[in-house]
């Protein structure tokens, strides 16, 4: 009965505390992770978990920051209204130096399109976190002008090449 009851309230610490997906799949279930979070990571710890240190910093002072240089949508979605359609994840360039690439790609419900980058480092550690994300809108007209994609380093004004070290 007794271990029972710690093996009850072991369970309960583990499944509130947030931990880093495992790296035996490599960088896609960080990015997956992040989808399933539910509201944004909050926190510079909650967002630690799945960015850089140099990220989750930017992130947190940004939204601290307030005012109009807010980040003020879902950068899962790069919208303001996270209903995505279709979702699709890829796994793209996957370089022996501790970096890749995931894409996520999906449809808006009130139309248009957009492709999601994700570029992965590891850490020391093993664990794998994300150190940009790039956004690029897709149109789903033909006649449709190109637009650039825009980067979350830039928006946040740090620089656009990250850290040689992954921390």
């Amino acid at each position: 009965m007794r271990y029972l009851m710690f093996a009850a309230l072991a369970a309960g610490a583990v499944a509130c505390t947030q931990q880093a997906p495992s790296d035996e799949m490599g960088p896609m279930p960080v990015v997956a992770a992040l989808y399933d979070f539910g509201d944004l990571p909050a926190t510079q710890d909650e967002r630690e978990t799945y960015f850089t240190r140099e990220l989750a910093t930017a992130l947190t002072a940004n939204a601290e920051a307030g005012g109009p240089g807010v980040l003020d949508f879902d950068y899962r979605s790069w919208a303001n209204d996270p209903e995505v359609e279709n979702i699709r994840y890829r796994v793209g360039v996957h370089s022996g130096d501790g970096r890749a690439e995931i894409s996520t790609n999906f449809s808006y419900s009130v139309g248009g399109a957009m492709d999601l980058r994700w570029d992965m480092c590891r850490r020391a550690d093993g664990q794998w976190r994300i150190e940009n994300i790039t956004a690029q809108p897709l149109s789903t007209e033909e006649d449709a002008p190109f637009e650039e994609a825009v980067s979350i380093r830039t928006m946040l004004e740090i620089p656009e090449t990250p850290p040689a070290e992954c921390v």
